[in-house]
């Protein structure tokens, strides 16, 4: 007997490889095969009816998927108790679900917030950043932490603002506004709307006038012995930039949940990864049993996950001790209430007119981009190419 297993990346395939050594003992005679396959080549392998067994999903729109036929509706077997719905943080649980259909379990999750250097802020004594506060505050915080040499030039910055379209969705959900409308289906009035206009304005001053971020995308290499050096005080991104801490440097930052620009509070973007059983697959029961060893909370590759980002369910996050650390423990709590973004909804649709290219063109450009007439018309291409 023969699964085959997608994987994308090597911190993934380290956890498979755990899963499938357990699995393999277990099951004498059954063999797992790993398959390092990017986005593109799974997409067209499906396509040609030439699908592994067990598809990494990556959080793209699960009810789409199901529609499509394209993986098995879970639904049924987990009537075997197998997993404890529940157990998932809601946020995540609704990430898999669609019209009562589940299509995939997740294993890992990723969220943003804002880490601060403390000493930074007591030096300059002024206060930490707490849960539910403003845009506002922020930029001031930003402002007075900004520090010049006696040329002009910038030599630490208040803020980092990770010059990508995930962190900024959030932020215009809390000023009313939204990439797209709530089923993917529709960008007109959203993207173009007001509210995200402004939204994506404000985002951009950071840069250009007020120049309080760089505008170098300050990546996962790098980023810890910037802030570390003190570099920057604020740095806005998501939980990923925990795991390359040490533990002398953890005890050096705090993290809040990202600011609202608008009234309310904000409510948090969800990345969520995980692994569904294909509809091609010609052994649902064996892929449902492997399934059990690389995702439960009950076996050590399924506990694993952790290690590499955020935990999906109250177990895991307590086993790994991640729900009593201070760092991770607010990205937790961000999971209650938090939401997939357009880009996910879409199944990366908005992606082909919409994405980190054209928006770091339009930081590097500074205000020779006029936000409002761009934004217009990418929405109306983006309809177009749905109901055309």
């Amino acid at each position: 007997m023969r699964l085959t297993v997608t994987v994308s990346d090597d911190k993934k395939k380290n956890v498979l490889e755990l899963a499938k050594k357990s699995f393999e003992e277990q099951h004498r005679g059954t063999v797992i095969e790993i398959e390092t396959l990017p986005r593109e080549i799974l997409e067209q392998r499906i396509q040609d009816g030439n699908a592994p067994d067990l598809i990494e999903w990556d959080g793209s729109n699960i009810g789409n998927l199901l529609d499509r036929k394209l993986i098995q509706e879970l639904t049924p077997l987990l009537e075997d108790g197998s997993f404890g719905l529940l157990d998932f943080y809601p946020s995540v649980l609704q990430a898999v679900k669609d019209q009562g259909r589940v299509g995939a379990i997740p294993v890992m999750a990723e969220v943003t917030g804002v880490f601060y250097n403390k000493a930074l802020f007591d030096h300059a004594g002024i206060t930490y950043p707490k849960e539910n506060w403003a845009w506002d505050e922020f930029v001031k915080k930003a402002r007075i932490l900004n520090s010049y040499d006696v040329d002009g030039e910038v030599i630490r910055y208040g803020a980092y603002l990770v010059p990508r379209l995930l962190p900024v969705e959030p932020l215009v959900w809390s000023n009313g506004g939204a990439f797209l409308s709530e089923d993917g289906m529709r960008a007109t009035g959203y993207l173009d709307s007001p509210e995200t206009v402004e939204t994506i304005q404000r985002y951009l001053e950071m840069y250009h006038p007020l120049e309080v971020t760089p505008f170098e995308d300050v990546g996962r290499d790098t980023w810890i012995s910037c802030f570390r050096h003190n570099k920057m005080a604020m740095y806005y991104d998501a939980n990923w930039t925990i795991k390359p801490m040490r533990r002398e440097q953890r005890e050096q930052f705090g993290v809040v949940m990202p600011p609202s620009m608008g009234e309310g509070p904000l409510r948090n973007i969800v990345q969520v990864y995980g692994y569904c059983i294909s509809a091609q697959c010609q052994d649902v029961q064996l892929a449902w049993a492997f399934l059990q060893e690389l995702a439960s909370p009950h076996t050590e590759s399924g506990r694993e996950w952790a290690k590499h980002n955020l935990a999906v369910s109250r177990t895991v996050a307590e086993i790994s001790g991640q729900q009593s650390d201070p760092l991770y423990s607010p990205f937790l709590k961000s999971l209650e209430n938090a939401r997939q973004g357009a880009f996910d909804v879409s199944s990366m649709k908005l992606w082909r007119f919409w994405n980190n290219d054209v928006f770091q063109e339009w930081i590097f450009r500074e205000n020779r981009i006029n936000v409002e007439e761009r934004l217009r018309r990418i929405a109306r291409e983006y309809d177009e190419m749905l109901h055309t």
